[in-house]
């Protein structure tokens, strides 16, 4: 009796170490699959950065009877229709599962992305410039909800900095191949739209299908300040930010060369620190906890600092490395403090109206402080541009830094 006992027990615990190993196996193999999608979903969002910078300065000579604001206008146009897919991510969230909307999303990004390689219309450019921010609006937010959604807060921030990497991947990718395609003629460059396509195979293959979100009460969904005080500096981060991806093929072309591949590499190098800081964002914000935010902003007030007061093409590439930082760094941190503000279940809409009020920053940045450059100084130009970012960064990141501070 004693040997069956122990036989049975053995055989028993046996089948049971097994199965917890082959769970534990299992398991492991769908962190890793979730963690390609996060990375190819983020991938995708990097070209929302690239958006038509690499080509930006012969956009404007070719269509310089539209005038320079109209034609920096086309960079940050999507993000009308990306506050709009934002706005309403919540809602659709309990209508169909992420991944649907992930991809459908990544469709619309490629489809809108090429069309302008098929005809030079400017009407084309301005209607596929602006439903391609709708995609963008779906692809951005939804990577932190899945991130949320399958990872706890300790393991967040290491995502949320792979988030930023691919982002940078992408970016750089956009940057280097749009300035290799714009070589044989501005139209060429939006074949780099391609990348969302191959991005989205991966996300089909990789990411697990979950259930819509249960629809809540509203209470339930409420966002709280924390969420707003965080969406509101991110407005004025992007209203800042953009100025560089919206004036420095300008002024590349208008100060240092005329060469369009040149201003891909001066891109690159601000996609290529942002990757880098999102590799060791989990480090990064670690060693500076609470201050990582002001941080984020006072770098790119030092970037504009560099290209204002030190000429010549090196200070353009430190200018590009330290707003890369920054733009990395902020995306990263922001996205972790809105994920950890609200339950599970609300970081879809809490990541939405991050990327709302920040998008109404981006669309106006061009417009706006082209207006308020022309005001002071006479004229809308790169350099009045700089300065005002410049003045906008320096102030944020203060104030910022005070009220870490002032935060137990």
């Amino acid at each position: 009796m004693a040997a069956f006992s122990e036989k049975f027990f053995g055989d028993a615990a046996s089948v049971f170490i097994a199965e917890e190993i082959i769970m534990k196996e299992n398991n492991i193999a769908e962190k890793w699959r979730i963690t390609v999608s996060v990375f190819c979903i983020a991938l995708t969002f990097g070209l929302n950065i690239t958006g038509i910078t690499p080509v930006l300065g012969m956009l404007n000579e070719k269509y310089a009877y539209m005038g320079t604001s109209t034609v920096q206008l086309l960079q940050t146009l999507p993000y009308a229709l990306l506050m709009a897919g934002s706005l309403i991510l919540g809602w659709l969230t309990t209508k169909i599962t992420k991944k649907r909307l992930v991809t459908a999303g990544m469709i619309l990004v490629g489809v809108c992305g090429i069309l302008p390689l098929f005809n030079d219309s400017f009407g084309l450019l301005f209607a596929s410039r602006l439903l391609i921010g709708f995609g963008f609006g779906l692809v951005g937010p939804l990577n932190t909800a899945v991130i949320a959604d399958f990872f706890d807060e300790e393991h967040r921030a290491g995502l949320l900095g792979l988030h930023v990497v691919g982002m940078g991947i992408g970016t750089m990718l956009g940057n280097l191949l749009g300035g290799f395609f714009s070589g044989f003629g501005s139209r060429w460059f939006f074949l780099v739209y391609a990348i969302s396509f191959v991005a989205m195979a991966a996300v089909l293959l990789c990411l697990p299908e979950t259930p819509v979100a249960v629809r809540e009460n509203a209470g339930d969904m409420k966002l709280n300040r924390r969420v707003y005080l965080i969406a509101l500096t991110g407005f004025v981060h992007t209203l800042c930010i953009n100025v560089y991806s919206t004036n420095v093929a300008i002024y590349v072309l208008e100060y240092i060369t005329d060469n369009p591949a040149v201003t891909g590499i001066i891109t690159t190098v601000n996609a290529a620190f942002a990757l880098m800081v999102g590799a060791m964002f989990g480090k990064i914000a670690a060693v500076l906890k609470k201050y990582t935010l002001g941080f984020a902003i006072l770098s790119a007030a030092a970037g504009y600092g560099v290209l204002l007061w030190i000429p010549g093409t090196a200070a353009v590439y430190a200018a590009s490395a330290l707003c890369g930082v920054s733009l990395s760094c902020f995306n990263a941190r922001g996205s972790y403090l809105i994920s950890i503000s609200v339950e599970n279940r609300a970081v879809a809409k809490a990541s939405g109206m991050f990327a709302v009020i920040g998008g109404i920053g981006g669309l106006i940045s061009p417009v706006f402080l082209g207006a308020v450059s022309a005001g002071i100084w006479g004229e809308n130009t790169t350099l009045g541009q700089f300065r005002l970012a410049f003045l906008g960064m320096l102030l944020l990141g203060i104030g910022t830094v005070v009220y870490e501070w002032r935060v137990r």
